[in-house]
């Protein structure tokens, strides 16, 4: 096993003990108390050709990963890492791991880090510059501008992609090789809408929601579209509602089944605190967006008493499996500290994927059903279709759902 990077990203290695990373400060999130078995929503069906070459064995493998180090500013300071390189840093200490780990079980893999953004080693110019040539597989820890290029270039050379960090589909259309682990958002909402109607089937939902902002409009708009005809009372909330406009939508004697396609988390906390204010005598069930898994408030007991919480989440990591306690021992080893959720993601996906190369070759697609060697998330990869059923792209539809009271959560997963 090989794992390079360009040669003043040798820096990198040298400092990590060094000086270390600026440090996280992160109250301790609370154990899972059980696992529940939820719904789950099936893709769309569709028999398609998507074409694919015939898979190749190789002897060894080339992965390239494509991430942002910033590692010339480094290279010019004392300073500590910026800020806006740890998720960067992060994805690549998972990275490393799991190479030393696939190396001990003899997987013949070189594994290439870029940083894309280093002096010349932007995405634009590792193309022109024919630095992804050889791989068989390309990992993206990247934002959704460097998705259309790179996809580009995989769908010309027929080399799977992987996008690992964003959710952001970057209007990708018609691309067999662009695999998406991070379920887009309208995936997200597609769920919560499915898990509701099946849940709670014939009770009516207050749907809040906003329009000045136009990820939340899309949000509001995918929740829409998936919805059973006047299954939401809905409730503009551009500005802070009142009370009054509440008092009608709400029962004082039953449950109240509140969807809130709202992305801030700052006026999330704020609505559900107001809420909880109003009518701390009511009892609510409030479903919401995965971006409320950074929504610290949730981890305290007495911030909504009243309410449960749900919200989606595509990864989960759970502390108590043995896996997760070697990987914190090298880590601990390796770096100090203690690994953040994007060094587990980074482990994971080198993990899965190479031994979907190690295992079927070059063109692993028609294998995605194969997740034995998933060690914590049970990727669902399948083809993704508009409404019109045209293809898209490989998206993973496997979800994990949170479900917060009084501070404390159990994990619920299909």
């Amino acid at each position: 096993m090989v794992i390079s990077v360009p040669v003043h990203a040798q820096f990198l290695n040298s400092i990590f003990k060094k000086k270390g990373k600026k440090e996280h400060k992160k109250s301790p999130e609370p154990q899972p108390q059980n696992i529940a078995t939820i719904p789950k929503p099936g893709p769309l069906k569709k028999k398609i050709d998507l074409g694919y070459p015939q898979s190749v064995k190789k002897k060894t493998y080339r992965i390239d990963v494509l991430t942002s180090l910033y590692i010339d500013e480094l290279e010019k300071s004392d300073k500590r890492f910026p800020d806006r390189s740890l998720a960067g840093i992060e994805f690549y200490e998972g990275v490393k791991l799991a190479t030393d780990t696939l190396s001990s079980f003899r997987y013949n893999m070189q594994v290439y880090v870029h940083d894309i953004n280093a002096a010349n080693g932007n995405v634009e110019a590792l193309i022109s510059n024919h630095k992804l040539d050889s791989s068989n597989l390309i990992i993206g820890a990247v934002q959704s501008k460097e998705i259309p290029v790179i996809a580009q270039f995989a769908q010309k050379k027929q080399i799977n992609f992987v996008s690992a960090y964003s959710p952001s589909d970057a209007g990708i259309k018609n691309n067999p090789y662009f695999i998406l682990p991070q379920p887009t958002l309208q995936t997200h909402c597609k769920y919560i809408v499915n898990y509701i109607q099946k849940k709670h089937p014939n009770k009516k939902m207050v749907l809040c929601y906003r329009t000045s902002v136009t990820a939340e409009q899309n949000a509001y708009n995918y929740i829409i579209d998936n919805d059973e005809p006047a299954a939401f009372k809905k409730l503009l909330c551009n500005i802070m509602p009142a009370k009054e406009q509440f008092i009608t939508l709400l029962d004082s004697t039953h449950t109240n089944y509140i969807v809130i396609s709202i992305l801030d988390n700052v006026y999330t906390d704020s609505l559900l605190k107001q809420l909880y204010a109003w009518f701390p005598n009511y009892d609510f069930e409030v479903y919401g967006m995965p971006s409320w898994k950074t929504l610290s408030t949730l981890k305290k007991p007495d911030a909504y008493p009243n309410m449960t919480v749900y919200f989606t989440t595509p990864f989960y990591f759970d502390p108590s499996l043995t896996i997760t306690k070697n990987i914190e021992k090298l880590y601990r080893r390796e770096y100090g500290g203690k690994p953040a959720e994007l060094v587990y993601r980074g482990y994971e996906t080198i993990y899965w994927y190479a031994y979907l190369l190690n295992e079927y070759g070059t063109i692993f697609n028609t294998k995605f059903n194969d997740n034995s060697a998933c060690i914590f998330t049970k990727f669902e990869i399948v083809p993704r279709y508009d409404k019109e059923m045209n293809f898209l792209y490989n998206e993973n539809q496997h979800m994990y759902l949170y479900k917060y009271r009084s501070g404390s959560y159990i994990i619920e997963q299909q």
